[in-house]
């Protein structure tokens, strides 16, 4: 692999400051290193057999590089940051993960000291390949760039303070005191030369961004964490009513157990002993689709309240399903949203102490999620800019799939029977 594309390694210690934790592992080179590709090494290997398939025409020689990058949390101690590239016009291949290729992988956690360091010299590939493009074959390629990635990964890149920060959005100066108001009509305003320069005196923005070649409406939200993200609201949202009237005891318990048990999915509650508050199972992604689209309401609401819930949560499956859709019409789009947005904030109806005529209404401004936010308000915007891939092409699933790939390597390397050496090399004797 090395006489084709070029690997080094990086020492991590190297850079003062730099925060690189202790971790069980027994080889100190894999502490202490990263793994770092030459990107031109990369493409010139790639582009080559592209033009030879005809997936890259060199009569328009412009290859739309996607950026995406992952932390994954792979034990007690142990952290994997991995960032990885895509070639766009490669459309066949967006959700395989063997073709999204490693550019760096180290093993600490997502923090923005840390990642701009390593990623120092591919930023500046990046900015060579935007600038002077690249010469293959007599050819000169030209590129766009994208970036892509779940939402903490994002904000750190672009130098912005977290999702529960009061300046959460990555592409509009807006607060969270404003995320409720229906009369608000936000579109991508901010400029990545802007954030470059002026970061420090733009709300929200701490550090200057990792990318800063990369325009933001070209930085796309990953589509998956948005629907696994809202129905973990949804679901927290259910559960949340049934405690605050005082209802979550073992009968209902009992009842959501058994409803899961119906739709075949593993689900426990159990209590935690300092807290002695209830926690259950965090559901995986097809479980998360089971529950949002079959779970029976009814069980747990009276018919009225059920139906409400059930509307809410069908329209959002819809929504979903239509930002996933190539097809679908931007302006429609985001009037569907905003119409979920508005059942979402349905007001209570009726006097409270008039129990036949009250409707209790569905919930607050203040339990609107970023993901909620970016879903209604650049949703559309993002189908109307990307219609040549669609917001699909964007989805983290196929990196996140690489990233355990490459961790489930780094396991059998360093801990296979307990990470003693000398066993691993008497086994393999045998």
């Amino acid at each position: 692999m090395n006489r084709i594309i070029k690997l080094s390694l990086v020492d991590m210690k190297a850079k003062d400051n730099l925060e690189v934790e202790d971790a069980d592992i027994t080889d100190s080179e894999i502490d202490q290193e990263i793994l770092d590709t030459i990107a031109k090494d990369i493409l010139c290997y790639i582009i080559s057999n592209l033009q030879k398939e005809r997936i890259l025409d060199p009569s328009n020689p412009v290859i739309h590089l996607r950026i995406s990058g992952d932390g994954r949390n792979v034990g007690r101690k142990i952290k994997h940051v991995m960032i990885t590239f895509m070639i766009l016009n490669h459309e066949s291949y967006h959700h395989n993960p063997d073709y999204h290729y490693t550019v760096a992988l180290y093993p600490s956690t997502e923090k923005y000291n840390t990642i701009k360091f390593i990623l120092e010299p591919f930023v500046e590939e990046l900015h060579s390949l935007k600038e002077d493009e690249l010469e293959i074959t007599g050819v000169l390629w030209k590129f766009k760039l994208y970036f892509s990635s779940d939402w903490k990964f994002l904000a750190i890149c672009l130098g912005l303070n977290s999702a529960n920060s009061k300046y959460f959005c990555p592409w509009y100066l807006c607060s969270k005191n404003e995320i409720g108001d229906l009369n608000k009509d936000w579109h991508i305003e901010k400029n990545i030369d802007e954030i470059s320069i002026n970061y420090n005196t733009i709300s929200g923005h701490i550090f200057p961004p990792i990318f800063n070649i990369i325009p933001v409406d070209n930085i796309i939200f990953d589509e998956l964490h948005v629907f696994l993200r809202i129905t973990d609201r949804l679901w927290e949202l259910v559960l949340s009513e049934i405690k605050e009237h005082g209802l979550f005891n073992n009968i209902t318990k009992k009842v959501i157990l058994d409803e899961m048990k119906w739709l075949k999915i593993s689900f426990q509650f159990w209590e935690n002993k300092d807290s002695h508050n209830w926690e259950y199972t965090s559901l995986v992604g097809d479980d998360k689709k089971k529950v949002l689209e079959h779970f029976n309401l009814e069980l747990l609401f009276r018919p009225s309240r059920a139906v409400l819930i059930r509307k809410l949560w069908d329209e959002f499956n819809l929504l979903y399903c239509a930002l996933k859709n190539k097809k679908t019409n931007p302006l429609e789009f985001k009037k569907q949203a905003k119409e979920w947005l508005i059942l979402f904030l349905t007001p209570l109806s009726g006097n409270p102490s008039d129990f036949k005529n009250f409707i209790k209404g569905l919930y607050l401004p203040n339990q609107i999620t970023p993901y909620m936010h970016v879903l209604i308000f650049h949703g559309w915007e993002f189908l109307e800019k990307h219609k040549q891939w669609d917001v699909k092409a964007f989805s983290c699933f196929a990196v996140e799939k690489k990233n355990h790939q490459q961790v489930s390597t780094f396991f059998r390397k360093t801990f296979k029977n307990g990470g003693n050496l000398l066993r691993k090399n008497q086994l393999y004797k045998k």
